[in-house]
């Protein structure tokens, strides 16, 4: 049986077979910053990582929900694929002018010193480029193209993992790496455009107020809520970053790129699952709940199973990734690791509320599960430092999923 015919008879396998290959090529990331956590040292690794946090976040308001919105517009309605995309990729142009002003303004807010400064500008025009890269992963996560999707993501990596290693072997430091990203991701855009021309045809930017308007008013709850995600996921680093040393950040950065790379197991689910649920939720009812709890009740398994291997494993798999210089992230990642069950479930039930259109209270509870971590770092950063933040982190979690549970239950119940 060819490939396409395997795909028209098992569409979730095969998907899900594509994006454990986009998931799976976090690694490359992962690769590139164990090489610039052994090469940079502690403290420079601690500036790089802050940066990196804060101005993830701001990618988010660059994004301001509208990726989310065409996975799920495109998935409902392929015919609307090719005008909806150019809107998009017109609006984002004025969301990513304030998005790289309010760095401007933020950045030295938060931390005075000028190489930091410097730093967030760079990894901010990484962002921005990232940004668009976001959107094209989301049309064609919408059109059923996660065979392309995959394909650039490990590109993407590829050459950032090439690029970034090269210029710290060769000793160009912490703005090297920025520049690396800043340049591959340039090159990978510009890829991605040529690639995209073949599959929709014209992708300029269209500029047109009453699209844009109508595309905002729906796009905003949902980027309401991915600045609220954002937040809640790197707020700790940066409030490290504040009342911390650099150092602290490096060692919590090295734990929480141990962790983050756990969730890429429920996040392959989460990518399948957006646009089928989306489809289901509209044309049936009865298989998208089944769809879900199967599931859901998979991933919070994989959880269990997942958190307890990296408790068990977290000194020696931290010594091996980073260095015995990294020994103090050992109990961090042992306190994130707890918390596992809690992301795995939250990652299911996010698709699952963007997709029964749960938009505002989605963000609602996401809101309050980033009050809750903002509050428990603040209190616990002080005398727990990087422990704090991790205890804070899984406190957090274990909030917000349940207030998720709770929403989509309440909505399908309803349905």
């Amino acid at each position: 049986m060819t490939l396409a015919g395997l795909k028209r008879r098992f569409p979730f396998l095969v998907n899900s077979g594509y994006a454990t290959v986009t998931a799976a090529s976090a690694a490359l990331l992962l690769v590139l910053l164990t090489i610039a956590g052994r090469l940079l040292g502690t403290a420079d690794y601690g500036r790089f990582s802050y940066a990196l946090a804060l101005t993830t976040i701001i990618e988010t308001i660059m994004d301001s929900g509208l990726g989310q919105l065409t996975v799920r517009r495109v998935a409902r309605d392929r015919s609307t694929a090719a005008a909806l995309f150019r809107h998009v990729l017109g609006l984002k142009l004025v969301w990513v002018a304030l998005g790289l002003a309010l760095l401007a303004v933020i950045a030295p807010i938060l931390r005075s010193d000028p190489q930091i400064i410097r730093l967030c500008y760079a990894m901010g025009i990484s962002s921005a480029i990232r940004s668009y890269l976001l959107t094209a992963r989301g049309l064609l996560q919408g059109l059923d193209r996660f065979d392309l999707e995959a394909a650039i993501v490990v590109a993407d990596r590829a050459l950032l993992l090439a690029a970034g290693a090269a210029v710290l072997v060769a000793g160009y430091g912490l703005f090297g790496l920025a520049l690396a990203f800043v340049l591959s991701r340039a090159v990978m855009l510009l890829v991605v455009a040529f690639l995209l021309h073949g599959v929709l045809g014209s992708v300029a930017p269209r500029f047109d107020r009453e699209a844009w308007r109508e595309l905002q008013a729906a796009a905003l709850p949902l980027g309401f809520f991915m600045i609220a995600l954002n937040m809640y996921s790197y707020i700790d680093t940066v409030i490290l970053g504040i009342l911390r040393t650099d150092a602290e950040i490096g060692w919590y950065a090295a734990s929480y790129r141990v962790y983050e790379g756990l969730t890429y197991i429920p996040s392959i689910l989460a990518a399948v699952l957006a646009p089928r649920l989306s489809y289901l939720f509209v044309h049936d009812r009865r298989t998208h709940r089944q769809l879900l709890t199967r599931t859901l009740l998979a991933s919070v398994l994989l959880g269990v199973i997942v958190g307890g291997a990296a408790l068990v494993a977290a000194r020696p798999l931290l010594i091996t990734l980073f260095g015995v210089a990294y020994t103090p992230a050992v109990a961090p990642l042992r306190i994130l690791s707890g918390g596992a069950v809690f992301v795995f479930g939250t990652w299911i039930l996010h698709a699952a509320a963007i997709s029964t259109n749960l938009d505002r209270r989605l963000l609602l509870t996401t809101t309050v599960g980033l009050g809750a971590n903002v509050v428990l770092n603040l209190v616990l950063i002080p005398g727990w430092g990087i422990s704090g933040a991790a205890a804070a982190t899984v406190v957090a979690e274990a909030l917000t999923v349940l207030l998720l549970l709770v929403q989509v239950a309440h909505r399908l119940t309803r349905a």
